[in-house]
């Protein structure tokens, strides 16, 4: 297969661009990352968010409710789903502001990262990789194990970033003074 110099980019907590370790990691001139294109995507998440807003007037939801699988209880309420689609407006506006966009799509992450890949495809544009960064949970897990074993069926490099957010302590510590 020949190398594609596109990458498709799965946010899902990192929704800052000032300290996105990928958006940076593509940024750096020294990175030879060797993509052309970035198409970062926020997929809200069927399984854990009520999506119920996206939906014409009297659609169904084909689905469950979003409850957890471990706990039974509702994984997104009013103001965490308030804060998320604040949080997701404003990095499609710093991207906009730089030259780029953020695509939106609702349900899985497979079904998000398929249908991308398809289209694409389809413009004889093949995806070269799908990068996302890991999440502690189980159910972050198996989203990253369905998105994994997509890529890995189609061909596609997959990338599964560390999440930087441990790191930060560990280097705070390493910088102190004895």
């Amino acid at each position: 297969m020949t190398q594609s110099k596109v990458v498709i980019y799965v946010l899902r907590r990192d929704l800052r661009l000032s300290d996105n370790p990928i958006f940076h990691h593509l940024a750096n001139p020294d990175s030879n990352h060797g993509f052309s294109h970035l198409i970062p995507v926020y997929v809200f998440p069927a399984p854990q968010i009520d999506l119920s807003g996206f939906l014409p007037e009297g659609g169904e939801i084909p689905r469950p409710a979003p409850k957890s699988a471990v706990g039974g209880y509702a994984r997104c309420g009013p103001y965490r789903a308030k804060f998320l689609a604040e949080s997701v407006w404003d990095l499609k506006t710093s991207l906009q502001s730089n030259g780029s966009d953020l695509l939106v799509r609702v349900g899985t992450y497979t079904g998000a990262v398929k249908s991308l890949v398809d289209g694409l495809k389809a413009k004889e544009c093949p995806v070269g990789a799908v990068w996302m960064t890991s999440h502690e949970g189980s159910e972050e897990k198996n989203d990253e194990k369905a998105v994994a074993s997509f890529c890995a069926n189609s061909g596609i490099d997959f990338k599964l970033w560390d999440d930087e957010k441990y790191f930060i302590h560990e280097q705070v510590l390493q910088n102190l003074p004895p």
